[in-house]
């Protein structure tokens, strides 16, 4: 009997159509499954590449970075570690085709911003648990340091003014020893008229006349150094409301009150240079008189044989001198030249000039010395921020509370002047705040920065303890002596709290740079100088630095007082300075280290080829156009 093959053709097409569905089923899941793996090589890949963070970089600042030559270097490692992937055998059989770095984000970009990331996450690990200032407590302190600096700058603009007052002093002295010498040089005119000495009058008007010439000179002097301290007053309030803001209430008030007396100074000096400006008139009415009476004397000279004939010689010089004694003008000054302790204001001046020039030297223990080291002017992170080279500006580390935390890591990974590890760039603490070129410049502006909030801190001490006050109220009269105005005492007043407070401030530096704390806000036991001890201070001799010693454990060290005025700096600049010093540390062993060369993250782009396993049916090849492989791509990103 003839067997018919229909029914199994039918169920071999039937087993065909299925096999060949089962395929792209098959096919289907295997290539997700592809697109899954090829994502996981990638992304192990980038994992792998980041555990390759430099490791002296962690270890000395607990920061990740990811240290390369060039981005072909980063593209060669992550195909290296992505092929470790695609060479395993397994259901995923691909060719890698190529890798791109999309976007490289280096620990220097956005102006430290990354770092500060770093270095706050650090921190909130409970990294450092000790925080001599809490967090919270940032904007306080920053509100104390701001207000601290506009004292000195006041201070600063009153002891300006108190040098024009002093110059302005000077002037009304030489006026009136210039009236005194014209009032003694009458009195010489008359007696030689009384005594028949022609000689004598004539060499007294000779020298009254060069004497009385020079006041009109004197005055002018006299009138434009008042001019000057006007303006200087002037421009003294304009500034006086520029700080105020970053003032208390109270003390704002109490700042103001202290210029009263150079206001109520030039109120009563306009009272006085009307009175020099009417002798002025007496002086030109005396010489007038002067030739007068010098050509009734000349006369007499002239005909002295007939007088004397006459015997009408004496009558003649008589009527001179009764014209020259009854026409002469007395100035009526009741007032002499200053006749203060020029010693002690002499003191004092050198208290200033101390504070002003040599105060590094003033302040360091005896036998330290002081480091000589120069910072590369080239090659660091921060000269790319000045340069403008960096793309988005940073916020991280902007608001106070986050300054607190970076600083206290600056202070646990950063040396200072005062710390015993030995770095090639010893204060690095005092660069992060200033940015110098060598050691000793940027520990000298320290020092000026520090000893400007210390001066600050003391003089507001001082303007708020009477007994102070009157101290200063005491010392100034001595300077001052008698004589002047009544304002000037309180002028010289303001000068002495002012001197009073920088020797204090020199010696609170002392103490810091010895080792020993000093109260930001000091109680009236904390405080370690008199007035005399400051006087002692311009003969240079010198507290001790131990004094007060009893305070020790209140206040703050002098790396706590560096992290207070860290506070006040750009916060970009700061982390852009805290790389610096990290390249330059770790240049000591690797010369060739950069911070620009150090990645925080990498986005990557990457293609390969994968491989078809089930199309191997050409019923199914036809069903996918005969298509060999397909396109994978991956996309990866990471970041420390």
């Amino acid at each position: 009997m003839k067997k018919s093959g229909q029914i199994t053709v039918f169920l071999s097409m039937c087993l065909l159509c299925i096999w060949a569905l089962l395929c792209v089923m098959l096919e289907s899941a295997r290539t997700a499954g592809s697109r899954y793996y090829f994502q996981v090589a990638a992304g192990g890949a980038l994992d792998t590449l980041f555990s390759r963070y430099h490791r002296r970089l962690w270890e000395e600042y607990r920061v990740f970075a990811l240290e390369y030559g060039k981005e072909e270097e980063i593209v060669q490692n992550l195909e290296s570690y992505i092929q470790e992937y695609l060479s395993v055998n397994n259901w995923y059989p691909m060719n890698l085709e190529s890798v791109e770095v999309t976007r490289l984000v280096g620990i220097s970009d956005r102006e430290g911003d990354l770092l500060a990331e770093e270095v706050l996450s650090f921190m909130e690990l409970g990294a450092v648990t000790k925080l001599f200032v809490e967090p919270e407590q940032g904007e306080s302190f920053f509100r104390d340091v701001a207000e601290a600096s506009s004292v000195h700058t006041l201070s600063g603009i009153y002891d300006g003014q108190e040098k024009e007052a002093r110059k302005l002093e000077q002037a009304v002295d030489k006026l009136i020893r210039n009236i005194q010498e014209q009032e003694r040089l009458c009195q010489e005119i008359a007696q030689a008229l009384e005594g028949d000495d022609n000689r004598g009058f004539f060499r007294a008007a000779k020298d009254y006349r060069k004497t009385a010439g020079k006041y009109p000179g004197l005055m002018r002097q006299y009138e434009k150094q008042a001019q000057a301290l006007s303006a200087k007053n002037q421009q003294s309030w304009l500034k006086v409301d520029e700080v105020s803001g970053d003032l208390q209430e109270d003390r704002e008030q109490l700042f103001r009150q202290q210029w009263n007396p150079y206001d109520a100074y030039l109120a009563q000096d306009g009272e006085r240079r009307r009175e020099f400006a009417g002798w002025e008139t007496w002086a030109d009415h005396n010489l007038s008189l002067l030739d007068e009476t010098e050509q009734l004397v000349e006369d007499c000279v002239e005909h002295q044989e007939e007088l004397e004939e006459e015997g009408d010689q004496e009558l003649a010089l008589a009527a001179a001198a009764d014209h020259w004694r009854h026409g002469y003008k007395n100035s009526g000054l009741a007032r002499n030249p200053s006749s203060g302790d020029k010693e002690k204001q002499k003191l004092l001046d050198q208290v200033r000039q101390l504070a002003e020039g040599g105060l590094v030297e003033a302040v360091m223990p005896a036998g330290t010395t002081i480091s000589g080291a120069v910072l590369p002017k080239t090659d660091l992170p921060s000269g790319s921020m000045a340069a403008g080279s960096k793309g988005q500006v940073g916020t991280a580390g902007n608001s106070l509370a986050e300054r607190v935390l970076i600083n206290e890591y600056c202070g646990r990974f950063f040396t200072n002047a005062l710390s015993e590890d030995k770095h090639p760039i010893r204060y690095e603490l005092e660069y992060l705040l200033h940015g110098g070129g060598t050691d000793r410049e940027n520990l000298e502006k320290t020092v000026t920065e520090l000893f400007a909030v210390r001066e600050g801190m003391n003089l507001i001490h001082i303007l708020s303890d009477p007994g102070k006050r009157q101290e200063a109220e005491a010392l100034a009269a001595a300077i001052t002596g008698v004589t002047g105005l009544a304002p000037l005492v309180k002028i010289v007043a303001c000068v002495v709290m002012g001197v009073w407070a920088m020797g204090e401030s020199i010696q609170d530096l002392r103490r810091l740079m010895a080792g020993k704390k000093v109260p930001l806000w000091k109680q009236k036991g904390d405080w370690t100088t008199s007035l005399d001890n400051i006087l002692n201070m311009g003969r240079g001799q010198m507290m001790d630095a131990g004094a007060g010693e009893d305070n020790t454990e209140r206040g703050f060290t002098y790396e706590q007082y560096l992290k207070l005025l860290l506070l006040k700096t750009d916060p970009q600049t700061k982390h852009m300075r805290m790389l610096d010093v990290m390249q330059m540390n770790i240049r000591r062993q690797e010369p060739g280290f950069r911070m620009e060369n150090c990645a925080y993250g990498v986005d990557i782009r990457a293609k390969a080829c994968g491989k078809h396993m089930f199309f191997g049916l050409p019923i199914v090849e036809n069903m996918v156009n005969g298509q060999e492989g397909y396109y994978l791509e991956a996309a990866g990103e990471k970041a420390y």
